[in-house]
């Protein structure tokens, strides 16, 4: 990671009533030229982490004075990108909402009476001069200077981050979950594992035979390999798409494991089925017949995504990051119990989100 520039930051030029810079402020005196700067020069100016704009005092640049050399066509221009508080016509608004509002307006206010969503006009000649000065506009100076050094706003890095947000959109890339950066931040030292390992392996000098990582490197397959999910397993997704106001829901039935490619089969029903066929269900099933989809999947995320994939419901693009292992969870018979045709999961009973046994696999190992 890049440090920040080093410039210099001074306090920017008071201005007294009307912009005009305090005489008693110290200037530094320049030689007044005209610049012509091409495209190419300007382009580097404000996109290469070597501009002289990452260096200098943003306040000598941007400021009431050097607004008042523009033209007014720039100022037009420059004046639509200011907030709506940067205008000497700006008039505060109360939402509908909120409780200092008038519950009772006036009945005989024409539309064009109200105020509601009056901010500014944004006109050029309105811009008020302390807004060069306010500390809100610095430190957004100061943002992009930062932004600039860093490297951001090369065309190359917009071309990663367009990237970056088409892989989120269509479902191929997923920003990590919180919960597994914490457990990689916060996994255990080589000193400190004696301490979260049953009082068996601390009575053997804290051997564990190479079992002991972090949570994040067991997969799925791992917990299949060790028992912990189970073929006649029903798993159970249910997902609150808030947005689009959908509660999607459905059960898939672990049909196999697959040893030399580190995966599950799952059997499902196509659309917005949520249940299995009830002969699915119940114990020694025949073969399924169609429609009956079949899935291989080696992580949650992908049998989340084929889940919703098959449902239709919601589109990739209106899928927003999550956690799968925390919305999957484990059915199955009770060792003593026997299928039932009771319930739609032929009497399974929860054992667990996915999330949940693999924590305590990690704590058994």
């Amino acid at each position: 990671m890049s440090e920040r520039p080093k410039r210099t930051v001074r306090k920017p030029v008071r201005l007294l009533a009307g912009g005009v810079a305090d005489a008693s402020q110290p200037r530094t005196k320049r030689k007044a030229q005209q610049l012509s700067i091409d495209d190419n020069a300007l382009d580097t100016l404000l996109t290469s982490p070597k501009s002289t704009l990452t260096n200098v005092d943003v306040s000598d640049i941007i400021n009431a004075n050097t607004w008042a050399f523009l033209s007014d066509e720039s100022k037009a221009h420059l004046s639509k990108l200011l907030p709506p508080t940067a205008f000497s016509d700006y008039q505060r608004t109360i939402d509908p909402g909120h409780p200092s509002h008038t519950k009772d307006p006036d009945p005989n206010a024409m539309v064009v009476d109200s105020t509601r969503g009056l901010q500014g006009s944004h006109g050029a000649d309105r811009v008020l001069p302390s807004v060069f000065t306010d500390p809100h506009f610095l430190a957004a100076a100061h943002t992009f200077q930062d932004h600039l050094y860093s490297g951001w706003l090369k065309p190359e890095f917009k071309v990663k981050v367009a990237k970056h947000e088409e892989g989120i959109r269509d479902g191929t890339l997923a920003a990590p979950w919180k919960d597994e950066e914490w457990e990689k931040e916060h996994c255990l030292g080589e000193n400190d594992t004696s301490k979260s390992l049953p009082s068996k392996s601390r009575s053997n000098g804290g051997a564990t035979n190479g079992k002991v990582g972090h949570t994040a490197e067991i997969r799925m397959y791992d917990l299949a390999k060790n028992s912990v999910v189970r073929v006649g397993d029903i798993i159970s997704y249910k997902r609150h798409f808030a947005s689009l106001g959908v509660v999607i829901e459905k059960d898939v039935l672990v049909h196999s494991i697959n040893t030399r490619a580190r995966s599950l089969t799952v059997l499902l029903e196509p659309g917005p089925t949520q249940h299995l066929p009830s002969y699915l269900s119940m114990s020694d099933p025949s073969d399924p017949i169609p429609p009956i989809q079949s899935m291989e999947i080696t992580s949650p995320t992908m049998l989340e995504t084929g889940i919703l994939d098959v449902d239709g419901r919601v589109e990739r693009g209106k899928r927003p990051n999550g956690n799968a292992w925390k919305i999957l969870t484990v059915y199955r018979w009770r060792e003593e119990a026997a299928s039932s045709m009771a319930d739609n999961k032929g009497g399974r009973e929860s054992h667990g989100t996915l999330h949940y046994l693999r924590n305590s696999h990690f704590s058994d190992t």
